[in-house]
This record gives C-alpha cells, structure tokens and sequence, in this order.
C-alpha cells in the first residue's frame, strides 16, 4: 500500500526515529565491544560484508518511508540514491580498468543499478545505455576520462537531490534548500583547506576552481552567503586555538571541525517546527553521519585502532 501517511503522521515517526540516531556514549559502547557487535551482524569480521550489512539495516526504515508520503516520496528516494551513486562510480572504475572494492549499496526497489552488473565485462557504451532515462543519463557525455565521469556522477545525484523538493510548497522549497546551501558551503570550504595543503594552491585559484566546480546551474551565487558563515565560524574557531596557543590545525583537523559544526547546527534544526520539512531534512542528514560513523568504527576496528582513536574521528552529539 503507498501513500498511506499524513504528513503529520510521518513527521510524528521521524520524530520517534530521531531518538535511536546513536550519541558518543552509544559509540563508545560499540567500539569497547568489538565482539556484540560483529555479532548484530551474523558474526562476520569481512569489513565490505560489515559495512553493506550495516548500510541495508540503517536505511531500511527510509525504504519503507518512500512509499508513505506522496509530497516526501521523491526526497526519500534522492536520498537513497546520494549512495547509488557509489555502485555507478564502481562501475565506471571498472571500465577503466582500475581497482576496488566491491562494496554494493543496496538501495532496494529503487535502484537503477542491480549488483549482477559487477560480474559482467560492461563497456563504457553499455554503461551509457544502462543508465539511460535515467536520474543518471548525463553521466556519459563525456567519456575522456574516469575522473570527469566521476564529477558528473556527483553533480546528476546534486541536481536529483535538488530536484525532489519540486512537489514542495514554498516554504518547505526554502528550507530545504538552505540544508543543500550550507551543506555544500561546509563541503567548498573542506575542500579549499584540502587544495591549499595538499597542493599548495593559492587563494585566488581556489577561488576560481571552485566557483567552476561548483556552479550546477541550481544555486548560482547563492550558495555564496553560506560559505560567509561558515568561514565565520571557521575563523572564530581558529582563532580559539591561536589564543590558546595551540598549534594550526591540519586539513584534517579543520575537515573534522567543519562536519560537527555543520552535524550540530543540523541537530538543531530538528526541533525547529514540528510541521515543516526540517525534521525530515535534519533526519536523514543526521542518518548519513550515523552511516558514516557505523564506516568509520568498521574501519577502525579493521586496523587495530584504539577505541580512543576512533572515537576522535566520530561525528556526532555527546
């Protein structure tokens, strides 16, 4: 049966959902017993098998959710597919011959994309005629190299991500387009600190860079104001440690900073009006940190790291 909730009705579910999004306590449950939790998993230590397992359970919820709302649907099903986009990349890497691993996203009934495709030899052609009429029909216009592939998988789920707040009223238009502005603000700043350690770029070709990376003809200058504020907060940070006497963070530092800022402010966008989009749109963003997360301690776990060490990486509440 589709379509069978209220928008009240599915507001007052995320709301109840909200309350199993898990905390640092919870994490540090999870990494100082290794063992109950490969356990929740049928006991497998393969990290791919782990992580897929992991991502099929924490998603399920919003699979179901897809078919409950006819206004959300669309959301719901962008969402899923922000991690099909993943497979897509899988398969193009595999075209080009480069080496992966072969972790499957499985989104369900609204995947393009069926996991058989990775036993087959796919050309770039047959890829191209896979992903026709498709929310990922774009990809393929230009096939000179992998890495350009790969931007354009990104910018077609962006424009999809986008494009699902259509059925919207205004209002709702609005908000949720101020969680894809200051999401892709946190995103331009992490990655200018990337471009300037890693590559010693200067500012004024960052600058440059970015606003041609990421002008996908939906934001425009928009997005503009947001980087502002973030790069406030930035800087009221940096300044913090300079005043402290602590040592300039590194791009990995700063990166980590930026996402519990931006995961903070999302948080606290939940509770802002019970019947309005911010719950939905907080929710599921909320849900990708805590995929994230649920990566991270796998990957930990995986290398012998301290739980110490892995939670310093945790983006979450206290």
């Amino acid at each position: 049966m589709r379509y069978y909730a209220d928008k009240d009705n599915l507001h007052a579910r995320i709301y109840a959902m909200r309350g199993r999004i898990l905390s640092l306590k919870d994490y540090d449950s999870i990494v100082r017993d290794q063992e109950a939790f490969f356990d929740s998993f049928s006991g497998t230590h393969d990290h791919v098998e782990a992580k897929e397992m992991v991502f099929r359970e924490q998603i399920a919820m919003v699979v179901h959710l897809a078919e409950a709302t006819r206004e959300y649907s669309p959301l719901f099903i962008a969402f899923l597919r922000q991690y099909e986009v993943s497979n897509a990349k899988l398969l193009l890497a595999k075209a080009f011959g480069k080496q992966s691993l072969d972790q499957w996203y499985d989104i369900g009934p609204y995947a393009i994309l069926d996991r058989s495709l990775l036993q087959q030899e796919l050309s770039l052609d047959d890829i191209r005629t896979i992903m026709t009429d498709t929310y990922l029909e774009d990809v393929c216009g230009d096939i000179s190299s992998y890495v350009r592939l790969e931007i354009q998988v990104d910018i077609s789920a962006a424009r999809n991500l986008y494009a699902s707040s259509a059925p919207f009223l205004p209002e709702s238009q609005e908000v949720f387009r101020d969680f894809m502005l200051r999401r892709i603000a946190v995103l331009m700043i992490i990655r200018q600190c990337r471009l300037k350690e890693s590559y010693h770029w200067s500012d004024e070709k960052i600058r440059l860079y970015l606003e041609t990376f990421h002008d996908l003809n939906l934001f425009g200058e928009h997005a503009w104001p947001q980087v502002r504020i973030v790069e406030d907060a930035l800087n009221r940070r940096l300044e913090q440690l300079r005043k402290s006497g602590t040592q300039t963070p590194a791009a990995v530092d700063i990166e980590y900073h930026l996402e519990q800022y931006f995961y903070s402010w999302v948080s606290s966008m939940f509770h802002k009006d019970f019947h309005s989009i911010y719950c939905v749109a907080a929710y599921l963003l909320l849900l990708y940190y805590q995929i994230r997360n649920l990566f991270c301690v796998i990957e930990g776990m995986r290398f012998g790291l301290s739980p110490e060490a892995i939670l310093e990486r945790i983006i979450c509440e206290a």
